[in-house]
């Protein structure tokens, strides 16, 4: 049974909003456990060895999902993608592994914790999320996080006690992500059958799946370069610390904008290859006004409460992050934009090359800012290095899809104003609420909820498309549960 696009979205964001509060449970205990010189390690350490699981994975997982979203209705060539797919996988994760622990032994100088490491790249050869992302079903992938991230709260709390508990904190992390992808595979045998070894063609789309390496590169090199340079030119395990806490409520947030690419790759991709344009568009404009519905709020809601923030969240010794704070909250207009503008409009209809250019261009304006800044203003410089890649990224796409006459940048630029008109009144009334009565997480909690209903309230006067239609949602649920 089809799973609709709401449903799949409920499903992935009910998870990402799980997600995001595991950290507030989680994070000012390993903060000040730690200390920022411990997450500073494992922030340097782990951005190693994500370039060899970058590598491992290739193109695969997006390459996964557009051609299992095609497939999804013929058991027969699902399973032989499937299957092609896989063997690619284990063959590139074998050869990374053994470059990696090369790595580990001439180069590393945290030797045991970049060795515990490793198990993220051998978790990439269970990982089969892509497939099941594909099929459109979300749902088992939700549960299995669900599980797998309250194993993993516990496993913390038990374990990690003291700042030497440094190697266990990092072994947990890492072992659970392995065992939340194998656990995948035990559904498999319901979606796949068995195919002959001569029908496999596993290295027939290579360049394809290059092509779409480039992309996935470039979309994750911003955090982890940055935190490769800043450990590389500073030596200050401090500074990648500041920059991981920020930068990890900046990720936490920006998943539930950008989860809604990954719902939408398959059906738009389905759509494409049935020709059916209009409703692709349809779907790419209305993606857009969900970027200004959500950027706008959660950027001015974290600029109007980090001072009370970070303190409170944190703990002592992470003043700095007050500073990057703010500065990284700007991601969330370009990021949220560029990953409808690439993920969801020009990788699922084939136009990939294009977006490889863009993030090539943006990736470098990123390197070449973080080697002039960070020697200055070290993870500041990183955050603003950032920002700039974005936004390059950004004007490319635009400029892109306004040439070649798919979309209008007028049309998704107007789509802002009701949302900033919003935003700013919000921020306002949470600003000088943060500024009296923020002295706890829950304090904090019940300013953000004030945040949000004042927000609504206000696109509820303007008559906004978006939160009518959420509204129109809401009741016809409600409806349909009385009537039952």
């Amino acid at each position: 049974m089809k799973n609709t696009i709401k449903t799949n979205y409920i499903f992935n964001t009910g998870y990402q909003i799980f997600a995001l509060i595991v950290p507030l449970i989680t994070t000012p205990y390993i903060s000040r456990v730690l200390t920022a010189d411990g997450i500073g390690i494992y922030s340097y350490t782990y951005s190693i060895v994500s370039y060899f699981v970058l590598i491992a994975v290739l193109g695969t997982s997006k390459y996964g999902v557009v051609n299992i979203g095609i497939f999804q209705d013929d058991i027969k060539k699902r399973s032989i993608k499937f299957w092609e797919i896989y063997i690619f996988r284990l063959f590139s994760t074998i050869i990374m592994l053994l470059a990696y622990l090369t790595y580990c032994y001439f180069e590393s100088d945290n030797k045991i914790i970049s060795v515990i490491q490793s198990i993220y790249i051998i978790s990439v050869i269970f990982d089969v999320s892509w497939f099941f992302q594909g099929m459109e079903d979300f749902k088992k992938i939700a549960i299995r996080n669900f599980i797998i991230k309250i194993i993993n709260i516990i496993y913390i709390f038990l374990v990690v006690k003291t700042e030497t508990d440094l190697w266990k904190y990092v072994l947990g992390l890492a072992f659970f992500t392995f065992l939340g992808n194998f656990v995948m595979c035990i559904n498999l045998p319901k979606y796949i059958t068995k195919v002959k070894f001569k029908e496999l063609k596993p290295f027939k789309d290579v360049k394809t799946i290059i092509q779409l390496f480039i992309p996935t590169v470039a979309t994750q090199v911003y955090e982890m370069i940055d935190k490769t340079m800043i450990g590389a030119i500073t030596g200050i395990d401090a500074e990648n610390g500041y920059y991981e806490q920020a930068s990890k409520i900046i990720r936490m947030s920006l998943v539930i904008i950008t989860t809604l690419s990954t719902v939408m790759i398959p059906k738009i991709s389905k759509d494409y290859a049935n020709k059916n344009f209009k409703e692709v568009n349809k779907k790419v404009e209305k993606s857009y006004r969900f970027v200004w519905f959500l950027g706008i709020p959660m950027m001015l809601g974290i600029i109007g409460i980090t001072d009370s923030l970070v303190p409170t969240f944190f703990g002592q010794g992470y003043d700095k992050v007050k500073i990057l704070l703010p500065v990284l909250s700007i991601l969330f207009i370009p990021m949220g934009l560029n990953s409808i503008t690439g993920n969801q409009y020009l990788i699922a209809t084939g136009q990939q090359n294009q977006y490889t250019k863009m993030l090539l261009i943006g990736g470098s304006v990123n390197i070449i800012f973080n080697a002039i800044l960070i020697p200055h203003l070290y993870s500041l410089g990183a955050s603003i290095a950032s920002i700039l890649g974005e936004i390059v990224i950004m004007i490319l796409g635009f400029i892109y899809l306004e040439k070649t006459r798919q979309f209008k940048i007028k049309t998704i630029l107007k789509m802002s104003y009701k949302y900033i008109l919003s935003g700013i009144g919000m921020y306002v009334i949470i600003k000088l609420l943060s500024n009296y009565v923020a002295n706890s997480l829950v304090q904090i909690g019940v300013i953000i909820i004030i945040g949000i209903i004042i927000y609504a309230i206000e696109l509820i006067i303007l008559k906004d498309v978006m939160i009518i239609e959420i509204l129109k949602f809401i009741e016809k649920k409600l409806k349909i549960e009385r009537d039952k």
